[in-house]
């Protein structure tokens, strides 16, 4: 009985909220597993999968949320491209080979350079580490030093948050909840500013930025390819209270660094750093739990005045039933 209050208030608390569409742009090296984790996602199995090309476009839903995800190429020739796309996202995806510690530089260099620019600043970014499956797999907070994240997030004003993953078959079940909680986090750090990003979005989109841009977007026309899947992503529960257990599926080293970073002093969240840090000291709040929610109490998306009147409601039509069936007894 209490799972069934539990799944129809949590239906009609889900029915209630409106639905947002998000475009999401998916970014990050070649041989990096971009497609591979999207084809996790869609529940697609597995297969040998050439290199993408240009920009391949998957809708999905998720939650209350139409998510539009732009999977780009990483070759070189594909990576001048990905500009064309940033004024159509709300948040970027940008996914590296964490067990390829060579082309960590080369792949700093791409973040850098990504987050200098105008349409992508204070835009919410999750970096997912994949392939967290090999024994040669850095951790999470070698990446973050590597990346130079805390320096990034605060140049560019956005959040970030960076999330462990394989699509590795045998820890299929595993990487999903990991990467479905990584996009859950960016989807309700766009909720956030949903206003102002469609308003960046809005203005952003409507033309590229140079002449050349604008015959480099004609060019790719042909290449753009779009798959629309419907897939829907029940809420689940089991994020939850499962490092310890993760950990030894994996069999891979514990890392408790892993978190949400923070920008110090974002003005428009209202987000502070921590009260013991001093200016020239660590600019940057590393939470060590990252499956808690952001701590601003005035997030669209979770509503717990709704939650209660809906959880009202419920109790009133169980109520009413039990009386109905009592009196036709």
């Amino acid at each position: 009985m209490f799972n069934l209050m539990s799944n129809c208030c949590s239906w009609v608390s889900n029915f209630q909220q409106p639905m947002r569409k998000v475009t999401v742009l998916m970014v990050g090296l070649d041989n990096a597993g971009k497609t591979s984790i999207l084809r996790s996602i869609l529940k697609v199995p597995p297969k040998e999968l050439g290199p993408t090309q240009g920009c391949v476009r998957t809708e999905l839903r998720v939650d209350n949320f139409i998510v539009m995800v732009l999977d780009m190429g990483g070759s070189p020739e594909d990576r001048r491209c990905w500009r064309d796309y940033y004024g159509e996202a709300h948040g970027i995806i940008f996914v590296v080979d964490s067990s390829d510690e060579q082309r960590l530089p080369e792949a700093k260099e791409l973040l850098v350079d990504m987050l200098k620019q105008p349409r992508v600043a204070r835009k919410p970014l999750l970096v997912l580490a994949n392939k967290q499956d090999r024994m040669d797999a850095l951790l999470i907070s070698e990446l973050i030093e590597g990346l130079s994240l805390e320096k990034l997030v605060n140049q560019s004003r956005s959040l970030c948050h960076i999330e462990p993953c394989s699509a590795l078959v045998d820890l299929r079940k595993w990487s999903d909840r990991k990467t479905l909680r990584g996009l859950r986090w960016l989807l309700r750090a766009v909720c956030m500013d949903y206003s102002d990003l469609c308003s960046r979005v809005a203005r952003d989109s409507k033309h590229p930025v140079t002449r050349e841009d604008k015959e480099r977007r004609g060019k790719l026309a042909a290449v753009d390819q779009t798959c629309v899947l419907t897939l829907t992503i029940p809420a689940t529960g089991e994020e939850d209270g499962e490092e310890q257990e993760e950990g030894q599926e994996t069999g891979q080293r514990q890392d408790r660094s892993n978190g949400t970073l923070l920008p110090k002093n974002r003005g428009k969240t209202g987000r502070k750093s921590r009260k013991g840090n001093k200016e020239g000291t660590e600019p940057l709040e590393l939470r060590k739990n990252a499956d808690s929610e952001p701590k601003t109490g005035t997030m669209c998306c979770h509503d717990n005045s709704a939650k209660s009147h809906t959880l009202k409601f419920v109790l009133f039509v169980l109520r009413s039933t039990i009386h109905t069936i009592k009196w036709l007894k």
